[in-house]
């Protein structure tokens, strides 16, 4: 979808996908198959009436009151008078830092936000549980008809050697912002389907600033977040990869990250692109018509229409990240929720508000709050135009290692990205790169 802050709509010029490219089903995934009629039900005797858990979450603004509201709804309306408490206990690292404290001796919450990396690590310290029993329970568990709801892929992504370390209640995806009007300005109906004219437009950018700018003094092609999933992105949609197929090491010596940093070094050094000094910087340059383009998450939407809106006031859209290939591999993430180690009682009672969490009526309240992308099949028709094209492309959507020590590693990208930008010698940054990050895989077994 193109939009001036949402006003006016024009076909979105990449191709749309169907959802029935993701025929898999859980049930029949071979890492994670699940037989709901075949197990015996271990929680069967297990009574979760009257507890309370506690929930500890990053939200803010609208996306924790969207929260607070369906657990209000929860605690008023669930059979069993379970009470949750919901707690905001800082960002995503805060929220980590505390877990890992609570891990040596310090208070846990029954239910967490957590990446798939971080919930590799608590599970490996006996932190939180494997959902498996809990997805199969015959009586507290999930319908094979209601797996099939979910796509598969994202449940996938928690899952580790067959254990279910979390649960998916939302999704994001990496997208490709762009100021229709400065490429129209350009010579350009729409945006670039590869890196090679990514590059071109960028540097256009650079030599002829948009004519509504805020400050045509300052005119860019990209400004970029100093973010390992950027860089993560640009490498996927390469078709590359930066962990080896079995785990055991990181792979960042290869041509998708080389050809990845080399662009982000040349059009910085040529005056075309810049890294930012402050985070959301690309976001307001864009909005100020100051850069041509801005990679963020697909959840941003709503602060890039406050950000258009407040400067440039132009027509903007989104659409994949430039892709080499057939298909546009896309960086897909997001945190999902793992329900700590405590009593039994207290497990199953964390459970089913995390199964009722992800149900399609909460789901239809919570992404039309939160603007993340549904996890069930069964809403996504009921999405607006924009969300609705971009979440058919998840079918081509390829995650970020979900391994233990995976954050440090992130920091350690940044460093290599930043190193490289500002002339260091290439092979010798991504071969340290590649031999410090894999030694995390070593230090968090």
């Amino acid at each position: 979808m193109i939009s001036t802050g949402m006003r006016r709509a024009v076909a979105v010029p990449f191709c749309l996908f169907t959802l029935a490219g993701l025929t898999a089903s859980l049930l029949s995934c071979g890492r994670a198959e699940v037989d709901v009629d075949a197990r015996s039900d271990a929680l069967a005797d297990v009574d979760p009436a009257g507890q309370t858990i506690e929930f500890w979450y990053q939200y803010t603004n609208s996306r924790e009151a969207a929260l607070l509201d369906l657990i209000d709804l929860y605690n008023a309306s669930n059979a069993q008078g379970i009470e949750v408490r919901g707690k905001h206990v800082g960002s995503h690292a805060d929220l980590y830092n505390k877990m890992l404290q609570g891990i040596h001796g310090g208070p846990t919450p029954e239910l967490v936000v957590a990446y798939q990396n971080q919930a590799q690590i608590y599970h490996a310290a006996g932190a939180v549980v494997d959902l498996t029993p809990y997805i199969a329970s015959p009586k507290w568990g999930l319908t094979a008809s209601q797996l099939e709801d979910y796509f598969p892929a994202f449940i996938e992504q928690d899952n580790v050697d067959g254990v279910q370390t979390a649960f998916l209640p939302n999704r994001s995806m990496e997208m490709l912002y762009y100021n229709a009007d400065w490429l129209r300005e350009l010579g350009y109906n729409q945006p670039p389907h590869n890196w090679q004219e990514f590059e071109e437009m960028a540097r256009k950018a650079a030599a002829q600033p948009f004519s509504r700018s805020v400050d045509a003094g300052r005119s860019l092609g990209i400004e970029l977040s100093r973010d390992a999933s950027r860089v993560a992105a640009m490498v996927f949609s390469r078709g590359g990869s930066i962990l080896q197929p079995d785990r055991s090491a990181y792979t960042f010596d290869n041509e998708p990250v080389r050809a990845s940093l080399a662009l982000i070094r040349d059009l910085v050094r040529d005056g075309a692109a810049a890294l930012e000094r402050n985070r959301n910087d690309g976001r307001v340059s864009f909005g100020r018509g100051q850069a041509l383009f801005c990679m963020q998450s697909s959840s941003q939407v709503p602060q890039f229409t406050v950000a258009v809106d407040d400067g440039a006031a132009f027509t903007w859209g989104v659409a994949p990240v430039p892709y080499e290939g057939e298909h546009p591999i896309q960086n897909v993430y997001g945190a999902s929720l793992a329900v700590c180690a405590s009593t039994a009682q207290k497990q199953l009672a964390a459970w089913l508000f995390l199964k009722w969490f992800t149900q399609p009526e909460q789901q239809d309240r919570w992404v039309t709050a939160s603007h993340y992308f549904p996890v069930r099949r069964s809403i996504a028709h009921r999405l607006d135009s924009y969300y609705r094209a971009s979440y058919e492309l998840l079918d081509y959507g390829k995650p970020e290692p979900a391994i233990g020590g995976y954050e440090p590693v992130r920091a350690l990208v940044v460093d290599a990205m930043e190193e490289i930008v500002a002339g260091g010698d290439m092979v010798a940054v991504l071969t340290r790169l590649e031999q410090e990050a894999t030694a995390t895989i070593e230090a968090f077994e």
